[in-house]
């Protein structure tokens, strides 16, 4: 006859913990909701601008994360807006008056043959139509036809880039600047762009840098 084995029960203890309520809790849940959402969506950011980044890869060329780099570098770290770090900048010299300035420029935008096109005195149109005098400001336009044309060849729209733009006007300080587009920013920035034209673009750019450098210095 066989025996039965009797084993010992342990007992067993249910611990109910009540959940946790009241409006400090309810804060620190919707705390930790919030900032569960916000990291999803900052992953799913940060994998569309990847993706999206390898798709424009191709448009730019090599040189274009180089001339990227230093604009985040103009508008983060120098706190520029985007309209600043767009530009490439030189102050007048002091001693030499905007008339000097301006004479100088045309002077040498002709040995450059780069033909000066025009100029928009924009402070004295504020001033007769505000009735009140206005900082200096005004808008010299030059061109080259033959880059001008090389560059409407590989895309029309860059004639809304045309012709040649430097502005020289008075800052808040009382400081006149001399200031031109970046262009290389652009060209970089832009797919299929022939070695010629950006080597006559640049050559563009060169020339107006040289222009606002005997402006700024009032050489003749």
């Amino acid at each position: 006859m066989g025996h039965k084995i009797a084993y010992p029960r342990l007992p067993t203890t249910i611990i109910y913990k009540k959940p946790k309520t009241g409006p400090i809790w309810f804060i620190i849940k919707w705390i930790r909701h919030f900032l569960v959402a916000l990291g999803l969506l900052l992953l799913a950011g940060l994998l569309f601008l990847y993706f999206y980044g390898q798709q424009m890869a191709p448009s730019f060329d090599e040189e274009f994360l180089g001339f990227l780099g230093q604009f985040v570098i103009k508008q983060v770290l120098l706190k520029k807006d985007v309209a600043s770090a767009m530009l490439i900048k030189t102050p007048l010299e002091v001693g030499v008056t905007i008339e000097e300035a301006i004479k100088a420029m045309k002077k040498h935008a002709n040995q450059l043959n780069i033909k000066f096109i025009s100029s928009y005195p924009l402070s004295q149109e504020i001033k007769a139509t505000a009735a009140k005098p206005h900082r200096f400001v005004e808008i010299f336009e030059f061109c080259d036809a033959s880059v001008a044309a090389s560059l409407l060849e590989h895309n029309p729209d860059f004639a809304a880039y045309l012709p040649c733009r430097i502005a020289l006007y008075e800052d808040l300080g009382g400081q006149v600047w001399f200031a031109i587009l970046d262009l290389e920013l652009l060209l970089h920035g832009t797919q299929g762009v022939e070695p010629f034209v950006k080597v006559q673009a640049s050559k563009i750019q060169g020339g107006l840098l040289k222009i606002m450098g005997a402006g700024a210095h009032g050489v003749f």
